[in-house]
């Protein structure tokens, strides 16, 4: 975890220690700055982190106020963070179809910007909360940037380990969704009938210098997924 992804994390911890609710204001940037030990720039930072969380708001010239919580069991649907950071407090499992070292297709090479031929990672997960079946997954991870990957460390967060182990610096990624119809493939792998609804989402992960590094197409059970967009002005 990033220095300024732990102090929002106790930023989060102090509006919860010192029961702030929706509308309160929060200390300036300097306040925090002093309670954590840290630079101004790390703390603004977090503050843009927990605002795009929906866990804040800022206005210039007022100051830092609390925002309203998201009803329990619903995900930031336009999360850049992956599901670990996302889905806290309930069970989060993967279940592993599989692991390999593949050649891409031109779109995925074209997604990724690779050269023809150039061998990528490709990982197919099944991912339930709460033993609920969530979503399917599978993603393409440019190997120039995820230099390993193996099952063990796909039955979990794969987030975690590249920020951890890899030291990798996840960015921004861009996001395409549609409601669409499940297929007679995909629908038996989310507990369902061919011809449901489902919502198919499509999402590129860049890294903080702008390198695409995973490119992955979910789709998500339209009973079990719920999402929420914590939307700024």
């Amino acid at each position: 975890m990033l220095k300024y992804e732990m102090i929002a994390q106790e930023i989060n911890e102090y509006i919860e220690k010192e029961h702030y609710e929706a509308g309160d204001k929060l200390p300036n940037v300097e306040k925090f700055k002093e309670i954590y030990g840290v630079s101004k720039s790390t703390v603004i930072k977090a503050l843009e982190n927990l605002e795009k969380k929906g866990i804040i708001f800022q206005t210039r010239g007022s100051g830092i106020y609390v925002r309203n919580k998201k009803k329990d069991g619903y995900v930031n649907l336009f999360s850049a963070s992956g599901f670990h950071d996302e889905i806290v407090g309930r069970q989060l499992t993967y279940e592993v179809k599989e692991v390999a070292e593949v050649t891409p297709s031109k779109h995925v090479q074209k997604q990724l910007k690779l050269e023809a031929d150039e061998p990528i990672y490709k990982v197919e997960r099944v991912i339930y909360v709460d033993n609920k079946t969530f979503c399917t997954e599978l993603s393409y991870f440019n190997k120039s940037v995820v230099l390993y990957l193996n099952e063990g460390i796909a039955e979990s967060s794969i987030f975690e380990y590249l920020e951890q182990h890899l030291k990798v610096k996840i960015g921004f990624s861009d996001i395409y969704f549609k409601v669409d119809k499940l297929t007679e493939n995909e629908a038996p792998k989310l507990s369902l009938q061919a011809g449901e609804p489902c919502l198919r989402y499509e999402q590129l992960f860049y890294t903080t210098t702008g390198v695409p590094f995973d490119y992955s197409q979910l789709v998500y059970h339209y009973e079990n997924a719920l999402f929420y967009i914590p939307a700024l002005k």
